[in-house]
């Protein structure tokens, strides 16, 4: 569960809802109701009671912020249709460019900046007849670089067939993850990334069904967030997790982050939970998940972010096994003594910012390093095609992201190629070390 201060930032931003309470630990999961809900309704479905048509029209009062961001983005949507404002870019407080999302709409509707109306009324969407879309059964490759399609995938300790290559949807809200989700599964991307603190879980289980592909076909990965760390609070971070996608169980259910929440909206120098030890990661919530995983409600179990020493604790501690590892993994950091580390110990890799991260200024493009430009023009590919084919060939399964149908399909045409063991010792010599997710933090400095 979010920390009080992390609840109040959400409900100042207008994303705070009642939640019916969780079950306890051990009781039964309930199968929650499904109610399909997507932007390929014609309709703008917000995480709260309301929901804008895409047709009504916006308009700007004469009410004010101190913050003349907020009055510039607001002055922009003036006229428009929902949908055409959900288009928009603005500049944020930091001067960022950003998109401009339902939840800013909705916040500026709250503070009497904007007015919504007219429109079409919202209708009840019915659930898709399944068969919409055909999946090809899933099949396992005896390692990474010789899966051949997205329904390829490798066995990992416990027999789980995890595909290799999978999509992510970081900083996807509920109502903007419908549309790419759709694309890849249109495209035959069989693993879904999500997590508690993305925001979207319900969004990618609407998206799941309205595809119509049975839940066997989809293979879903969430993640419990660092201020959900200790047994009861990861059983219940599960349950609302369980019940925003409107499953039966997880495919895999991981730990984000080795340590406990601290940084903004907290004031300086608390965290949350506040009774968080290091210990805790260890026999607070890898008990819970070992729990979930004995109760058929997981179908395999690991960790994000988690360095070799972090893995070395655990493996002490633990009744049963990590079976996978999301770490940020990149040209400009190769973590081979961690996938060697996995190897060993029979824990699989998945890398996250194949392609980038843009979680910082990052200066650089990857797509512009030369042995990437090198390798694309001699097999005539994308440099992005290059990057995940690089990953895949070193070993990890992967989760790019994009919100365009063509990259997303693009992205996915890694098979038709190898990289030649020359191509490989180029891309991995721009090896520096340099991390750009979570701010450039090593996690190995988390205790």
């Amino acid at each position: 569960s979010l920390c009080l201060f992390e609840l109040l930032i959400v409900q100042m931003a207008g994303e705070i809802r009642k939640r019916p309470a969780s079950p306890l630990a051990g009781s039964p999961v309930k199968k929650a109701k499904r109610v399909a809900t997507s932007p390929g309704t014609g309709f703008a479905l917000p995480s709260g009671k309301t929901a804008f048509p895409l047709d009504a029209k916006v308009k700007r009062t004469s009410v004010t912020s101190k913050s003349s961001y907020l009055d510039k983005r607001c002055d922009k949507c003036d006229g428009l249709t929902v949908e055409d404002c959900l288009k928009l870019q603005y500049q944020s407080t930091n001067g960022e460019k950003v998109g401009y999302k339902l939840a800013d709409l909705r916040y500026d509707v709250q503070a009497k900046r904007l007015t919504v109306s007219g429109g079409s009324a919202v209708p009840k969407v019915k659930a898709p007849a399944p068969g919409v879309m055909k999946a090809v059964p899933l099949a396992a490759a005896n390692n990474m670089s010789s899966v051949n399609s997205l329904a390829g995938g490798v066995r990992l300790a416990n027999g789980t067939v995890m595909p290799a290559v999978g999509f992510g949807t970081y900083k996807l809200k509920n109502a903007e993850v419908a549309s790419p989700l759709l694309s890849a599964l249109k495209a035959g991307y069989r693993l879904v990334d999500t997590a508690q603190v993305y925001e979207n879980e319900q969004g990618v289980g609407d998206a799941i069904r309205r595809s119509g592909l049975g839940r066997g076909d989809v293979f879903i990965e969430t993640k419990v967030w660092r201020s959900s760390h200790g047994y009861e609070r990861t059983m219940k971070a599960f349950n609302q997790s369980l019940k925003k996608l409107g499953v039966d169980y997880i495919d895999l259910y991981v730990i984000h982050w080795p340590g406990c929440k601290t940084g903004w909206p907290l004031p300086k120098g608390t965290m949350c939970p506040k009774d968080w030890t290091p210990a805790m990661r260890d026999t607070g919530t890898w008990r819970a998940m070992e729990d979930l995983y004995d109760q058929g409600k997981v179908k395999a179990i690991g960790v994000t972010n988690y360095s070799i020493r972090h893995l070395k604790e655990l493996l002490k501690r633990c009744r049963i096994k990590p079976m996978v590892n999301q770490v940020e993994f990149h040209p400009r950091l190769v973590q081979t003594d961690m996938l060697e580390f996995c190897k060993k110990h029979g824990i699989a890799v998945q890398a996250y910012a194949s392609l980038g991260s843009g979680d910082a200024a990052q200066a650089e493009s990857f797509f512009s390093f030369e042995p990437v430009q090198a390798a694309a023009k001699a097999h005539k590919v994308t440099p992005a095609q290059v990057l995940l084919r690089w990953s895949l060939q070193k070993g990890c399964h992967i989760v790019p992201k994009s919100l365009r149908p063509e990259r997303i399909k693009e992205n996915a045409g890694l098979f038709s190629f190898k990289l030649s063991a020359a191509e490989m010792r180029a891309i991995d010599a721009l090896n520096t070390g340099t991390r750009y997710a979570w701010k450039g933090l090593d996690p190995d400095t988390v205790k």
